[in-house]
Formats: structure tokens, C-alpha cells, sequence
């Protein structure tokens, strides 16, 4: 099994965790949080292939996809009270999920030959899309729009994927080094309230 496949398949458990949070929050019943955990794991990666031009897109190819994100949702369901208790494991799952859908979104995007700022933003919708359509369902507005460090360390990540892949480093190197830089940062702009300029 090759790192970008651990990467996805992590990424996918894990982004289906936040969403079905998100479910149960709403008071949603158990389709709609296994719904709502779906289409935050997938959503994104799928977005992205649509837009490289990959058809079927790759959860359309591999049952697993769907059946990872299931078991996320499910698993969440299941032991929402313990989560609720550390909130801290929630926050962990998104970052985690960040980390590894930019770097699965960056790699993806430079093996079909795309400008850098392209693949930089198509690294970004990997990691975020689903998260919008989960809070559009969810009647949210989406939380990238929102929390200011959030779409920024998916770009900032990707302009570091960039540079180490200039540098001639190991794609797997790479790889592992984009995605702790993700979490990392991430988890540092949760805990230190990180935020950008407002107008007022």
C-alpha cells in the first residue's frame, strides 16, 4: 500500500468523523449524519477529479471510499458522548483530515501536468469543498468562510508542497513533511485563535 493511498484512506475516515459531528449537533437522524459524514470525506476529492478531468471520479471506482466513510460516521454515532466529553479528538480529526487531503489534492493535481497555482488551489478544494457542502446541508454557512486560518493553512501548505518538490526532495518525503506541517499549523491556529485582519 503506497502513501498516497494511506494518506487518502486516513484523510477519509477522518474528515468523515467531523462531518457526522456536525450531523449529530444538528439533531440529525442517523442517515442524515452518515450523509453528512459522506459527503464531507468525498466531496472534496471527487470535486477535484471532476475539475483534472478523472471520470468516473475515484469514489465511483472504489467501493471502499463509501464504506471507510460509513464506518467513520457510524463509529461517531456510536460514541458521541465519549467525543462530545474531548472535544480536542474532534478538532484533531479535521486537522488531520486537512493535512492529508492538501497533500493528496497537491500530488494529484501536479501528476496531470497543471500550473503550480493551480494544483496550490486544487490542494485547497480537496480539503475544503466537502466541508462547504456539509455546512450547506447542515444550513450553515460554511466554516471556511468563517475561521480565517483555515483555507490559508491549505494554501500555505501547498506553497510548501511547491517548494520542497523544487528542491528535488523525495515526492514520499514531501509528502509526509506537507502533511504535519498542515496539522501543526492547524492546531496551532485552534489553540492560539489565529486570525486575519477584519475590515471593522
Amino acid at each position: 500500500m503506497n502513501l498516497l493511498l494511506i494518506l487518502d484512506l486516513v484523510g477519509t475516515f477522518f474528515f468523515a468523523v467531523s462531518g457526522a459531528m456536525v450531523g449529530i449537533k444538528k439533531n440529525m437522524d442517523l442517515f442524515g449524519i452518515i450523509v453528512l459524514g459522506t459527503v464531507t470525506a468525498i466531496g472534496g476529492g471527487t470535486l477535484r477529479e471532476i475539475l483534472i478531468g478523472q471520470f468516473p471520479p475515484f469514489a465511483l471506482r472504489q467501493d471502499l471510499y463509501f464504506y471507510l466513510a460509513i464506518c467513520g460516521s457510524l463509529l461517531t454515532y456510536l460514541f458521541v458522548e465519549q467525543l462530545l466529553r474531548i472535544q480536542s479528538v474532534v478538532l484533531l480529526a479535521d486537522a488531520l483530515g486537512l493535512g492529508t487531503f492538501v497533500t493528496i489534492g497537491v500530488t494529484k493535481a501536479l501528476d496531470v501536468a497543471i500550473t503550480p497555482t493551480s494544483a496550490v488551489i486544487l490542494g485547497t478544494i480537496t480539503a475544503v469543498a466537502g466541508g462547504m457542502i456539509r455546512d450547506v446541508l447542515a444550513q450553515e454557512i460554511p466554516y471556511v468562510l468563517t475561521r480565517d486560518f483555515y483555507a490559508i493553512t491549505c494554501i500555505l501548505g501547498g506553497i510548501v508542497y511547491l517548494i520542497l518538490e523544487g528542491l528535488g526532495l523525495p515526492r514520499r518525503v514531501t509528502m509526509a513533511i506537507v502533511t504535519a506541517f498542515v496539522v501543526l499549523l492547524r492546531i496551532l491556529a485552534i489553540r492560539y485563535r489565529w486570525k486575519l485582519p477584519h475590515p471593522y
